[in-house]
Parts: structure tokens; C-alpha cells; sequence
């Protein structure tokens, strides 16, 4: 059965198909009067074929035909539009997608006239399907909360809701250009990763409106042109993995820190640092027999000058009262006088009445020794941590730290000096600091500006008499000293005693990919700063 819609006017023509339509039952005919009420009844009939009288000539009708038939396409609606006429003894249809159809009014002409109402019928069919499918096709991508991009001839021709929300971008941004607006590749140096055939996700950045690199991953489903990156784009945010990536390095290096210090070194100290127990690695790493540790005062394990400042005990009690994550570091000394490093964690004892009654120190011996045989600290087992994201080298991060442990000791001149190194990120620490002095390192050759030669770290403790701190690259080239940091202090927040230096220098790492070290004036100890916190204490 094919439903028909017919505008019956009532002249000859429209006289003429009435009577060839009325009578067969393979069509189900309903009239109108006008096409502004086959309009109207348009909806609740849903025709296959809709028949309009047409006048050779210019008819005035024409326009609104068209229009009919493209707002029922916009409608999802794909009846067939046929104009009949009436010339002479012949019936003239003009099927307004396919053309014009000529039949003699003969005894058979409705029998050809219902075939060509049934093709119509059936093309209006597949394209209703066609129409259908694609609708359902373009509901799933726009709801489906993976990106997605559509690419012809190397330009964007559509997209979807979750790449617009993703990349801040609006669609009339985006649709018309070229992807290389809005993506970098990884691992693209020769311009191939399109015409190298792979079915592993292409890595790159998105680059977001407001400048942020998203990571991403792009698979291609190439489409039917042949040029490469043609075709469906389905585009992973990878943020949430690059942030659950980082907490894993994170872990693992703390894990491996844990591992590095298996074998602990265990003493409990009274509230007047008299050592009440020692554990066997203790008394093996002091060189002391077995058992003679206890009764002793904790300041035998320290050198001189430590002790002739503060009370060790007070060193351990500060432990305990700082940030878990900041790792204290003190160099102590041997009963035959070496010098050897521990990391130390400590927690204070107390009773019923909150009073201190003790302090348990668990540590780890950080010492390693040099190709002079002399002892030195060893960072290999933290400075990993806190090297990562950063442009310095290992042997840069030692110099730096070994300098300031020597100033931080001796001073200059038997006075003890306070000063502060940044390292890392050279051209933004400039950009946020400024010379309180002429720059006692402008002009000379980049050989004798390395942190690394001996010579050069000697005159460093002249230079760190004076104001400001220094200024070092990740290659280890000192680039200024006396810089005034210009950053806002207010931005970190440091342990109670930290002075203006170590605010100044915590909030500058705060805002670049730089790492401070920090040599106290009183007690001589070194502070190592990254992202605006104390990570590391050396005593």
C-alpha cells in the first residue's frame, strides 16, 4: 500500500489523477485542498507521495514546494514530491529529485504511473534509512564522552561536545582547521607518523585554549580518501593517567629510599641526651664494642662544632617535630675520628602528663667515600627524588651540595656565613630576581664559572659573605651572585625558625622547576627546597 497525499483542486488535471488513483487498493489516497493544508495535515498522515497539480510556467506555488520538501528533509521526513500536468493527451510527472516521467493517458498508464509512485516510494525509504542511520550515528558521537574528530583532506570538517569541552575550544574554532593547530606529536621529527602504518595510539599534546598541554592518545580509523590522517579521530585524555604515572614515580622512590635504608641504625636518647640504648648496627657504624654506647652523652657521636652550638639532643627533638617528608641528615663523627652521614627520623617519648621521658632515632649510614679515600655524603639513594622534573645533573647537585655543607662548616675566616644556592631553571629564576651587586661572574669564560672545579667552590665561600643568593644552571654554570628574589614570600608556608631566607628561596622553587639549597648562619645547616618545601635537612 502506498499513501498518498494529493492536492485536488478540482481542475482537469487534478480531475484526471483522482480518477486514475481512486479505485486501485494498492493506494491509500487522502485530499487536500491546497499545499498550505497538505501542509497542515502533512504530520499526522506521514505520506510516501505527495502529488501537487503544476502549471507549465512560472508558478507561483513552485518556491513553496521546494520549501515543503527541504523542511521535511530537515524534519527527518523523505516523502517523494511528484507535479503532475495534464498536455494534450499525455500525463506529465516531474519527480522533483529524479526528473520528469511521460505517460500516454491509456488503459495502462496507472499501472505505470503506480510503478513510478513505488520507486519514488522506495528511494524515499532508503533515504530515510540513510538518514536514520546517520542521525544515530551522529547522537553517539556527540553523547559519547570520548573525544572525537572527523578529518577530510587534512582539515577538520566535525567534532564533538567532549573535545570542545576538553580543549576550551568552540566548534566554529575548530571545525575547517588543520589538526597541527591543536596537537603535538611525540617522536614526529621527520613529519611520518601519519604514513607509517601502526594500530598502537599515537602519543601527543593537546593544546588547550588557555596554553595547558593536555596529554593524549589518538587512534585513527582511517577513512575512505587515502591521504593520511584521514578519517575518525578518537582522542584519550591522558591527565588522569600522566597524574597517577607521577604518584607512582613518587612511590617508588620513596620505596626505594625505605629499601636503601633497611638496615637501621636504633638509639634512645634520655631527655638530657644521655644514650639509654644503642642497637648492635649503632655501636658496628661508630666503631664502638657493643653495649659501652649506653650511659654515654649523645655528643660523643658529634663533631666539636656541633656541639659547641647546640645541644644534640635538640637536633633529634627537631626531627621529631617536623614534616615526616623532610629527611635530616647529620654529619656525626667515629671513635676514631672519621666523619660519617646519617639520615635520621626521630619521635619523641612522652608520659600520662604529656612530659617528655625519651627520644627514639632510628637511622641509616649515608656515607660513601671518595676516590681520596676521605668520607663524604652520599645522595644516591634521595637525590633522584628530588632531581626529577628538573634540568640538573646529578654531579651539578652534589657540587652545589657539597659547597654548602663546607660553608655551612667552616664559614669563612672562622665566622659562620649564611647564604642560599638556586639550581635549575636558570632563565626563569633570573626573570623573578635581580642584582643587589654587579654580578661578580659576568664577563668571565664559562671554565672558570663551573660549580664543579675545586678552585671555583673556594672562592664561592668569599662571594657568599655578600647579599643574595647565587644563581647556578642545571649544567652547573654560575650565572650571578647577589640576586634579590622578587617572588612573594606569602605564597609558602615553612616550619616555625625559618627566616627570610628560606622564604624567599621556598617561594621562588614554588614557581619554577629550580632547587634551593639554603646554608643557616646559626648552626650551619643545609635546607634543600623544591616546589616551595623543605625536603632534605643536612646537620
Amino acid at each position: 500500500m502506498v499513501k498518498v497525499l494529493l492536492v485536488y483542486d478540482g481542475d482537469k488535471n487534478a480531475s484526471c489523477i483522482l480518477s486514475l488513483l481512486s479505485d486501485t487498493l494498492q493506494v491509500e489516497l487522502t485530499l487536500v485542498r491546497s499545499v498550505m493544508e497538505g501542509k497542515e495535515k502533512f504530520k499526522a498522515i506521514c505520506p510516501d507521495i505527495v502529488l501537487i497539480p503544476f502549471t507549465c510556467g512560472d508558478d507561483p506555488e513552485l518556491k513553496k514546494i521546494t520549501g515543503w520538501q527541504k523542511s521535511c528533509a530537515v524534519q527527518g521526513h523523505h516523502p517523494g514530491f511528484i507535479l503532475y500536468s495534464v498536455q494534450k493527451d499525455d500525463l506529465l510527472f516531474f519527480d522533483i529529485s529524479q526528473g520528469s516521467h511521460l505517460f500516454p493517458q491509456t488503459q495502462a498508464a496507472y499501472q505505470q504511473v503506480i510503478a513510478l509512485m513505488r520507486q519514488v516510494q522506495g528511494r524515499s525509504k532508503v533515504e530515510r534509512s540513510l538518514r536514520d542511520d546517520y542521525d544515530h550515528h551522529n547522537r553517539v558521537i556527540s553523547s559519547m564522552p570520548l573525544s572525537c574528530l572527523e578529518i577530510d583532506n587534512g582539515i577538520i570538517t566535525r567534532t564533538n561536545p567532549a573535545f570542545l569541552q576538553m580543549s576550551g575550544y568552540d566548534e566554529h574554532e575548530v571545525i575547517g582547521c588543520s589538526p597541527a593547530s591543536f596537537f603535538l606529536w611525540q617522536d614526529d621529527t621527520d613529519g611520518s607518523i601519519f604514513t607509517s602504518p601502526s594500530s598502537k595510539p599515537l602519543e601527543g599534546v593537546i593544546r588547550e585554549k588557555l596554553g595547558v598541554d593536555i596529554p593524549c592518545h589518538v587512534m585513527i580509523n582511517p577513512g575512505d580518501s587515502g591521504i593520511p590522517g584521514d578519517g575518525i579521530w578518537f582522542i584519550e585524555d591522558r591527565r588522569e593517567y600522566t597524574s597517577l604515572s607521577s604518584v607512582l614515580k613518587e612511590t617508588e622512590y620513596e620505596c626505594r629510599e625505605q629499601l636503601y635504608l633497611a638496615e637501621t641504625i636504633v638509639i634512645r636518647l634520655l631527655p638530657d641526651g644521655t644514650i639509654s640504648f644503642a642497637n648492635l648496627s649503632a655501636s658496628k657504624c661508630f666503631g664502638y664494642d657493643p653495649g659501652t654506647l649506653t650511659g654515654s652523652p649523645v655528643s660523643v657521636l658529634f663533631p666539636p662544632v656541633v656541639t659547641a652550638d647546640e645541644n644534640p639532643a635538640d637536633l633529634f627533638l627537631e626531627v621529631s617535630d617536623s614534616s615526616s617528608s623532610a629527611l635530616h641528615i647529620f654529619e656525626h663523627c667515629k671513635k676514631n675520628g672519621g666523619h660519617l652521614w646519617i639520615a635520621w627520623t626521630s619521635r619523641g617519648l612522652y608520659n600520662a602528663e604529656n612530659e617528655l621521658t625519651g627520644v627514639i632515632c632510628v637511622g641509616t649510614d649515608m656515607t660513601e667515600y671518595a676516590s681520596n679515600g676521605r668520607e663524604r655524603i652520599s645522595t644516591r639513594a634521595w637525590r633522584d627524588r628530588i632531581l626529577t622534573s628538573t634540568d640538573i645533573t646529578p654531579e651539578v647537585f652534589d657540587a652545589v651540595l657539597q659547597a654548602c655543607m663546607e660553608i655551612g662548616r667552616e664559614g669563612r675566616e672562622g665566622k659562620p656565613v649564611g647564604t642560599s644556592f638556586i639550581v635549575g631553571d636558570a632563565d626563569e629564576v633570573l626573570k623573578l630576581s635581580r642584582q643587589l651587586i654587579l654580578n661578580p661572574f659576568s664577563g668571565h669564560p664559562p671554565e672558570l664559572r663551573m660549580v664543579s672545579v675545586p678552585d671555583v667552590r673556594e672562592m664561592l665561600k668569599e662571594y657568599a659573605l655578600l647579599d643574595g643568593a647565587f644563581v647556578v644552571s642545571g649544567e652547573g654554570l654560575l650565572e650571578a651572585a647577589g640576586r634579590y628574589i622578587t617572588v612573594d614570600t606569602s605564597l609558602v608556608s615553612l616550619p616555625k625558625g625559618m627566616g627570610t631566607r628560606h622564604s624567599s628561596v621556598a617561594a621562588l622553587t614554588s614557581v619554577t622547576d629550580s632547587v634551593g639549597c639554603v646554608v643557616s648562619e646559626s648552626g650551619g645547616k643545609v635546607s634543600i627546597i623544591k616546589k616551595g618545601r623543605i625536603v632534605k635537612v643536612i646537620a
